[in-house]
């Protein structure tokens, strides 16, 4: 019977493709819970909510909504260091209807690793910057955001994208998020945390946890005189239950750039790594072809240099190569940017710099991967001129008092860690014992994960140890690539 197929069809949309349920539904959460007690946040117990988040190959995520209490409960010093904890940093609250994150067929923290339209929700957003203090309302999309960090089997706490569009009340931010924003937002990242962290799979990111490192890298590059995208450790609250500290983040894409160089998001072709974010790939493939083809004479660079932003590409390769970068390749962890109206060169984003600061001796020298920054830099390399700049470059950086001098790093790391120490106890409380007490994957020692017990003591390590090492063996292994000249 016609009729009857047609029913089926409407019913398969409807559940496929959450977006589109009728307009009305698709813009209206709840109302906002944008108020919370202490009490509140230790009691918190998730009455009601799933067991189980997500599945990964035939295996359940158990949930977990607690914070890590001693068996005799909450004492008054536990009380009061989470009140001190909740007033260092600014709260955002999220809500979204019940089944929007947690059904079991469309629930966004039911199936972490789906992605796209379909896998966008309505929420009510408040942003104060103090516990009950100023701040603002709006309607906004969610999404789960990331790669490895979407697996349930990686992370419990899961990283978000939340979206301005004009069906849920308004394009883009007008308030102000971060401290000298430019212009207005039409979406942000709120980053979990993923390599050293308490929840990674192994036992040593985790006892080296700081929610540092990345953040570092982009202030860094921003002291090195280019744009970088901004952000702000926040408390998250997620339907009225604490989740944790995330680190609320502009996205480099072709809004960050209009944003930054004029014009409008669709005068730019923007990259996230191998990901096309607007724009095409003509530019990118033209200057690809010009690096793989090797820079063999003047002619050759001069044709590359009419397509890369040079200066700035050294800048953005000696900060990764100073911070010995683990985790970069074609796919994943930077950010490319050019003007298409008028044409402009390439501009390199720094993103994702969790995998850095670990051994001062680690060098990168010789990392390769095609249609990615390390494979336009191993065939610049092949440049006498290119070498010469770089190592211009590399003693203006290094140079007592500049931005990758041991002080001048060092002091920049320990104030950001300073702003974030008293916080992250409450981080603590929520996710410093799952890796023990919840889901013991994949690699031990399983601990219960403390500010004073790992946090400090890696904190001070990278402050006392790594910073005042890591500019002398830098030093080294550009000397001896040809790349530095005292």
């Amino acid at each position: 019977m016609p009729w009857l197929h047609c029913f089926f069809r409407l019913l398969l949309l409807t559940t496929a493709f959450p977006l589109l349920r009728s307009s009305a539904e698709s813009v209206t959460p709840p109302p906002p819970t944008s108020v919370f007690s202490v009490r509140g946040i230790l009691n918190q117990d998730g009455s009601g909510l799933p067991m189980t988040w997500g599945r990964e190959d035939g295996w359940e995520a158990p949930a977990w909504y607690r914070m890590n209490l001693p068996a005799s409960g909450a004492s008054p010093e536990i009380e009061q260091r989470l009140e001190q904890a909740l007033e260092a940093l600014p709260h955002l609250f999220l809500n979204l209807k019940t089944e929007d994150l947690y059904d079991e067929e469309l629930g966004l923290y039911r199936h972490t690793q789906e992605s796209g339209d379909s896998w966008e929700r309505p929420a009510q957003l408040t942003f104060r910057t103090t516990s009950r203090g100023p701040g603002f309302e709006v309607h906004a999309g969610l999404r789960i955001q990331g790669g490895w960090n979407r697996r349930p089997k990686e992370s419990p706490k899961h990283s978000f994208r939340v979206v301005f569009r004009s069906r849920y009340g308004m394009s883009s931010l007008k308030n102000a998020l971060f401290p000298g924003q430019n212009g207005n937002l039409d979406q942000f990242i709120l980053r979990a945390g993923n390599n050293h962290s308490w929840l990674h799979w192994d036992g040593k990111e985790r006892r080296s946890a700081d929610y540092l490192r990345d953040p570092w890298m982009r202030a860094t590059y921003s002291v090195m005189g280019h744009p970088a995208s901004r952000s702000r450790p926040v408390h998250l609250h997620l339907n009225g239950l604490y989740w944790g500290i995330y680190d609320l983040c502009e996205r480099p894409d072709a809004g960050f750039a209009a944003r930054t160089w004029g014009g409008r998001n669709i005068d730019y072709d923007s990259r996230n790594a191998d990901k096309v974010l607007s724009g095409d790939t003509v530019a990118w493939d033209r200057m690809m072809s010009l690096v793989n083809a090797g820079i063999t004479n003047e002619a050759s660079e001069a044709a590359l240099r009419a397509e890369l932003d040079i200066p700035a590409f050294i800048d953005f390769m000696l900060l990764n190569l100073y911070g010995a970068n683990g985790d970069w390749d074609r796919a994943s962890n930077w950010y490319a940017a050019r003007r298409r109206n008028p044409p402009g060169l390439w501009q390199f984003l720094v993103w994702d710099g969790e995998r850095t600061l670990e051994d001062p001796q680690d060098n990168r020298l010789k990392d390769d991967d095609d249609q990615s920054p390390t494979r336009i830099f191993q065939k610049l390399r092949q440049s006498p001129a290119f070498r010469q700049e770089f190592a211009t470059r590399a003693r203006k950086h290094l140079a007592p008092g500049a931005a990758l001098s041991a002080d001048a790093a060092a002091a920049r790391y320990r104030s950001m860690a300073d702003r974030l120490e008293q916080a992250l106890f409450a981080e603590a409380l929520r996710w410093g014992d799952y890796r023990n007490r919840i889901h013991r994957y994949k690699e031990g020692p399983y601990e219960t994960y403390t500010v004073e017990g790992h946090w400090k003591p890696e904190v001070d390590r990278i402050v006392h140890r790594y910073f005042p090492a890591r500019v002398e063996a830098f030093k080294s292994q550009l000397q001896e690539a040809g790349l530095y000249e005292p």
